[in-house]
């Protein structure tokens, strides 16, 4: 094929992979949306847990009272009172973030694998793989070989393979060198913290020999 009728037949690569590719990012943005949507509220959820495992410490250390006016005259919430009041609210707010936004995100990911599914299964989509590397049958890769294509970097399909399997590469072993920066910067940070708290121990252990030595001497 020349180079025409190699971008032709790209593009028919795309049109079929096209409908996948859709599904594919509609399926990713449904489970972000349930991401966002399991953590919603969670802090609020969490403060009123522990503000009932406060009202619990106090009902196991003998304060069984539901509601009740301090010395001073002033409202106050009892041990009883705290659990059912709290953990009401915790429980409210659990149910109530499950009913109006996960539970919907989770049926929204669900019709979104469903939907990445029939694709998948579309004859179209399915023919065209036949006559085209598997590694590289899909939308993301297919528009990248069209441009290498198109800039006259590969005169042919298995060129402009070569050249963005090459380009992944690439691509990989930055990132594996990114994480390994992170992971260094994260020793090191953790290495000053030991450091420092290291100091702090012998600083103290050091002054409290010292006041030790000092009492001994005016002891004895």
């Amino acid at each position: 094929m020349n180079r025409e009728e190699l971008l032709q037949f790209l593009e028919k690569k795309k049109t079929a992979t096209t409908p996948v590719a859709i599904a594919e990012q509609k399926l990713r943005e449904c489970n972000e949306h349930l991401n966002k949507a399991k953590k919603k509220w969670g802090i609020l959820i969490k403060i009123f847990i522990g503000l009932f495992a406060f009202c619990f410490l106090g009902f196991l250390c003998g304060d069984h009272q539901l509601i009740y006016f301090d010395s001073n005259g002033q409202f106050q919430v009892g041990g009883i009172g705290g659990m059912l009041l709290f953990g009401g609210l915790a429980i409210f707010l659990w149910y109530k973030k499950n009913q109006k936004y996960v539970e919907p995100a989770e049926a929204a990911v669900t019709e979104a694998i469903e939907a990445l599914r029939r694709e998948k299964n579309n004859p179209v989509y399915i023919s065209g793989a036949k006559d085209f590397p598997a590694k590289f049958y899909n939308y993301s890769d297919i528009y990248q070989l069209c441009k290498f294509i198109r800039e006259r970097r590969a005169d042919s399909l298995k060129e402009a393979c070569n050249l963005l399997e090459m380009h992944q590469f690439q691509q990989d072993q930055m990132a594996i060198q990114e994480e390994i920066r992170n992971l260094q910067g994260d020793i090191l940070e953790a290495t000053r913290v030991n450091t420092a708290a290291s100091v702090v121990t012998a600083y103290n252990t050091g002054k409290a020999a010292s006041r030790l030595k000092d009492i001994n001497k005016k002891l004895f």
